[in-house]
C-alpha cells in the first residue's frame, strides 16, 4: 500500500507550501519532445540572446524576453538516464541591430523514462486533493500556459522554466474561485430562479466580458484565460435555453388553449343565437300556417254554409218553380222568382203559358182541380 502511494507525501508537502513549486519535465526514451528552457536574468534586461547546447545536437541561438526569458527546444533522448541542457548569454547581430547577450548561464537536467506512469499518477493524486472547481481551473490554466503536468515531475528539486507558470496558475485559480459570483452558493449549471414579473424558472451562471466595447457571454475557459492575463470579466445568470424554450412553448400552448376555449365560447353563443332565431322563424311560420289553416277552414265553412243555404233555398222554393227546373232538367234556380214565368230562351215553339189567375176565378171557371 505504501509503495502505491509514493506520491502522497510530496503532494501534501507541496499543497501545504504552494510558494515552493519546483520540478522538471521527464523525457520519454526514443520520443521527440518539446521542452521549455528558462534563463534567470536579474539585471533588468527585457530582450536578450542565449546560446543553447543540447548533447548530440548543434548549438542553437534564441532571443528571449521578460518576464520568463524562456524558449522551447526539441529533444529526442536515447537510452541515457538523463539529458543535460546548458545555456549561456551570447551577443547576436540582427542586421544593423545588436541584441545583448543575456547576463546569465545555467543548465537543466531532464530525466529519461520509459513512460509517464509515475508523473501522471502524481498529477491525478494532486487533483484528487483539490475541489472539482479548482481542479478544472488548473487544467484550463495549465493548458493556457502550455504546461503538461502529466509529464512534469513535481518532486524534482531543481528549478525549471515552468515553475513560475505553475505558481501563477495556482495563485490565479485561487483568486478566480474566490471572486464573488452572481449565482452565489448555488449550482451554476442549474438552479431555481425568478424572472421579471415573478416567473419561476431555472437559471444557469454565465461569464461575460467587454468585447469590442460591449458585454458578451464568454466561456469558463475564456474567463480563466482573462484572469491569467489580468483582463476584466464578470458573472451573471440567465434562464437555461432548454427551460426557456419549454416555458415559452407551454405559455404558447396555454394561450392557444385559452384562445380555443374563447373561440368555442363565442361559437356556442353564436350557435345559440342562430338556434333561437331559427326557432323564432319556425314559430312565426307555424303561426302563419296556423292562421292560414284557420282562414282556409273558415272559407271552407263559409262555402259549406253557403252551399247548405243554397240547397235549403232550392228545397224551399214553390212547387211551380221546381216543376220548371224539372222541365229544364236542372235543379239550378230560375233567374228570378215572379208571379209569371217568362219563356226560356230558345223555346219559341213552346206554347204560351196562361197567366195565373186568382184561385177564386180559376175555381169558378174550371171547377175543382183534380187530385194528382
Amino acid at each position: 500500500m505504501g509503495a502505491s502511494r509514493w506520491w502522497l507525501g510530496p503532494i501534501l508537502c507541496l499543497m501545504a507550501a504552494p510558494g515552493v513549486w519546483a520540478g522538471q519535465y521527464v523525457l520519454q526514451s526514443g520520443q521527440t519532445q518539446l521542452v521549455p528552457i528558462s534563463a534567470r536574468v536579474l539585471n533588468g534586461e527585457q530582450v536578450c540572446h542565449l546560446e543553447i547546447i543540447v548533447p548530440g545536437q548543434p548549438p542553437v541561438g534564441r532571443v528571449v524576453r521578460a518576464p520568463f526569458f524562456d524558449t522551447r527546444i526539441v529533444i529526442t533522448p536515447g537510452d541515457e538516464e538523463s539529458v543535460t541542457v546548458r545555456w549561456r548569454g551570447q551577443f547576436k547581430r540582427d542586421g544593423d541591430q545588436l541584441i545583448n547577450a543575456c547576463p546569465t548561464q545555467g543548465e537543466s537536467r531532464f530525466r529519461v523514462v520509459k513512460d509517464n506512469t509515475q508523473t501522471k499518477a502524481f498529477w491525478m493524486g494532486m487533483l484528487a486533493q483539490l475541489s472539482p472547481a479548482n481542479g478544472e481551473c488548473l487544467r484550463i490554466a495549465f493548458g493556457y500556459e502550455k504546461v503538461r503536468p502529466e509529464w512534469f515531475d513535481f518532486s524534482d528539486p531543481q528549478r525549471s522554466a515552468e515553475d513560475a507558470r505553475i505558481q501563477r496558475a495556482f495563485a490565479q485559480c485561487d483568486a478566480f474561485l474566490a471572486a464573488p459570483k452572481a449565482w452565489g452558493n448555488q449550482n451554476p449549471a442549474g438552479h431555481a430562479c425568478s424572472l421579471a414579473g415573478g416567473i419561476q424558472t431555472r437559471c444557469e451562471g454565465i461569464f461575460s466580458a467587454p468585447i469590442r466595447g460591449k458585454p458578451e457571454v464568454i466561456s469558463l475557459e475564456t474567463a480563466i484565460h482573462r484572469q491569467l492575463e489580468g483582463l476584466p470579466w464578470t458573472t451573471g445568470v440567465r434562464e437555461i435555453a432548454g427551460v426557456r424554450t419549454a416555458r415559452i412553448k407551454a405559455e404558447q400552448d396555454r394561450v392557444a388553449k385559452l384562445a380555443a376555449q374563447e373561440a368555442a365560447r363565442v361559437k356556442a353563443i353564436e350557435d345559440e343565437r342562430l338556434r333561437l332565431e331559427r326557432e323564432a322563424q319556425e314559430a312565426k311560420l307555424a303561426e302563419q300556417r296556423a292562421v292560414q289553416e284557420k282562414i282556409e277552414a273558415l272559407r271552407a265553412q263559409i262555402a259549406e254554409e253557403k252551399a247548405l243555404k243554397e240547397k235549403q233555398r232550392l228545397e224551399n222554393r214553390n212547387w211551380l218553380l221546381k216543376q220548371v227546373d224539372k222541365l229544364r232538367g236542372s235543379n239550378q234556380p230560375a233567374p228570378a222568382e215572379a208571379s209569371t214565368v217568362a219563356p226560356l230562351a230558345g223555346d219559341s215553339a213552346a206554347p204560351a203559358t196562361p197567366a195565373a189567375t186568382p184561385a177564386s176565378s180559376q175555381g169558378a171557371t174550371s171547377g175543382p182541380t183534380p187530385a194528382r
